[in-house]
C-alpha cells in the first residue's frame, strides 16, 4: 500500500479560529452604539458592515507596506475602525480619535495567544499520531500573517508534531507541490475546512481532498453553493475531524 502524506490546514481545522473574531466585533458594534445612541444603525447592519469591509480589505492595499493586507495582523483591527468610520460619514458626523485607537484595541484582542492552545481540536493530536502509526506523514501548511500564525503552531508544537510546517500568505498550486519537495511517489491529500482555498488549488497538482466544512466569516451564506462545487470523486466531505480515523479506510 502506497504511502501517504496529509497536508492540514490550521485554522478551523485543527485549531478553532472563526469565533476568536466574535468577540471584537460585539465590542465593535456597543462602542459605536453607545457613542452615536440613536443616529446608529441596528446592531445586525453594523456587523454585516463590518463583514462586507473586511471581506473588501483583503485585496486593498495596506498604505504602511505598500502591500495587499490579504490576511495580515492589521487587516480585522483595521476594519472595525473603517466600519465606525463609514457609519461616521453616512450620519454626518466626525470620527473621534480616542474612537477609532479603542476599536484598533478591540480588534488585536482577536490575536490573544493565550486562547490557542485552548483552542485546539480536541481530535487532534489523536489524528496526527493515528497517521504516523499507519506509516504516513503529516505536515501542516497555513495560510495568514507570521507573527499570529507562529503562536499558534508554537502551541501545536508544529515544527515538532509535523513533519513538515509553513506559514504562507496564500495557497496555491505551487505552495502544494513544493509542500510534497521528496516525498515522489506517495499519495497526497489536503485536509481542510476552505474548499475554495485548502482543496482546489491541490487538486489541481493531483492531491485528494478532505474538506471538513466549516463556515467562516468568507464563507457565510455560501455553503449550499460551496458543497454543489465538491468534486466527490477526488474529495471526503467529513462533518468533523473526529470522523478522520473512521473514515480512513475511504481514502
Amino acid at each position: 500500500m502506497a504511502k501517504k502524506v496529509f497536508v492540514f490546514d490550521l485554522d478551523d481545522t485543527l485549531i478553532d479560529n472563526v469565533h476568536d473574531y466574535a468577540e471584537p466585533i460585539i465590542d465593535m458594534a456597543r462602542i459605536i452604539i453607545v457613542e452615536l445612541r440613536s443616529k446608529a444603525p441596528h446592531i445586525s447592519t453594523i456587523i454585516a458592515l463590518e463583514e462586507e469591509i473586511d471581506k473588501r480589505r483583503v485585496h486593498e492595499i495596506n498604505p504602511a507596506t505598500g502591500q495587499k493586507f490579504l490576511y495580515s495582523k492589521e487587516r480585522f483591527p483595521g476594519s472595525l475602525v473603517e466600519t465606525y468610520n463609514a457609519i461616521c460619514r453616512k450620519v454626518g458626523l466626525e470620527p473621534r480619535a480616542h474612537t477609532q485607537q479603542d476599536l484598533y484595541k478591540a480588534g488585536v484582542r482577536a490575536f490573544d495567544k493565550n486562547q490557542y492552545r485552548k483552542n485546539i481540536h480536541p481530535s487532534a493530536f489523536d489524528v496526527i499520531n493515528f497517521l504516523y502509526e499507519q506509516g504516513d506523514i503529516p505536515m501542516l501548511l497555513s495560510k495568514g500573517d507570521k507573527d499570529v500564525q507562529s503562536n499558534k503552531f508554537a502551541a501545536l508544537d508544529a515544527y515538532n508534531t509535523f513533519e513538515r510546517a509553513k506559514i504562507v500568505d496564500i495557497k496555491t498550486s505551487e505552495t502544494f507541490r513544493q509542500m510534497l519537495a521528496g516525498y515522489n511517489g506517495y499519495k497526497a491529500y489536503s485536509v481542510g475546512n476552505d474548499y475554495e482555498k485548502d482543496i482546489v488549488p491541490a487538486l489541481e497538482v493531483e492531491y485528494q481532498g478532505v474538506f471538513i466544512p466549516v463556515e467562516n466569516w468568507e464563507t457565510t451564506g455560501r455553503m449550499d453553493e460551496i458543497m454543489a462545487l465538491v468534486d466527490r470523486s477526488r474529495c471526503v466531505v467529513l462533518k468533523d475531524l473526529s470522523e478522520f480515523k473512521e473514515r480512513y479506510g475511504e481514502l
